[in-house]
């Protein structure tokens, strides 16, 4: 095959480019630990007005007794229940009022909670973390109604797919 001088010349002007070894990706990683035990782990990234303050617990369901899960999935909930400074849902609203979106899992080792905000609340998201795990503010009503609810294999969503429905298994990976 024949290159024309035009297509050669360009393929030796971009040469460098696609034929420079590949750069290992830098991400730059502190590790800490708190006096009180508390491990953290920080990424600082400049490249968007955003940061990401996740929570993980190691606890998950890997504890659960044979036949008895979805406890942790349970306690997972509670953690929006309320706590010392901040009542039910509230953290939720805290979140989503300062433009951010949360979420949290609970996966077979650990339990995590995420929220990504806008950086000028870092601060704000960290303060209200250390509220949820300083003191929940958690009733018996609250365990049961949420136990009740989730723990009711009737109460999983269904899902139709073509013709046919099916449990939602994503909502209830809860099985040992």
């Amino acid at each position: 095959m024949r290159l024309s001088i035009p297509v050669a010349l360009a393929l030796l002007a971009v040469a460098p480019a696609w034929a420079a070894p590949s750069q290992r990706l830098q991400i730059p990683i502190t590790y800490y630990k708190l006096p009180n035990g508390l491990k953290v782990v920080l990424s600082q990234d400049t490249s968007t007005p955003l940061v990401v303050v996740g929570v993980y617990y190691n606890i998950g369901f890997r504890i659960e007794p044979k036949n008895r899960t979805g406890f942790a999935h349970v306690f997972e909930h509670m953690m929006f229940q309320g706590s010392s400074n901040l009542g039910k849902m509230e953290f939720i609203r805290l979140v989503e009022g300062n433009g951010g979106v949360l979420n949290g899992s609970t996966r077979f080792d650990f339990t995590n909670y995420f929220e990504v905000v806008p950086s000028h609340t870092l601060e704000t998201m960290l303060w209200a973390e250390s509220d949820r795990m300083r003191g929940l503010d958690i009733t018996r009503a609250d365990v049961q109604r949420l136990a009740e609810t989730m723990l009711d294999p009737n109460k999983m969503t269904i899902v139709v797919v073509g013709d046919k429905e099916k449990i939602d298994e994503s909502l209830a990976p809860y099985r040992n």
